[in-house]
């Protein structure tokens, strides 16, 4: 989906709250508890993911 060109544009959450020690999980700062879910900072990075100009 990222690269598939199929798209105006991605916002790509998963990279944005990606621990950069292991980029398949959840960063500890962004981590709601369950390891899944992002917690408040994790939505405020989320928001900040999404470029309102392509919107």
């Amino acid at each position: 989906m990222r690269a598939s060109g199929e798209f105006d544009a991605v916002a790509d959450f998963a990279a944005a709250l990606a621990d950069p020690a292991d980029p398949d999980a959840l960063a500890p700062a962004y981590d709601g508890g369950d390891h899944k879910h992002p917690n408040d900072a994790g939505y405020r990075i989320m928001a900040e993911a999404v470029d309102i100009a392509t919107l």
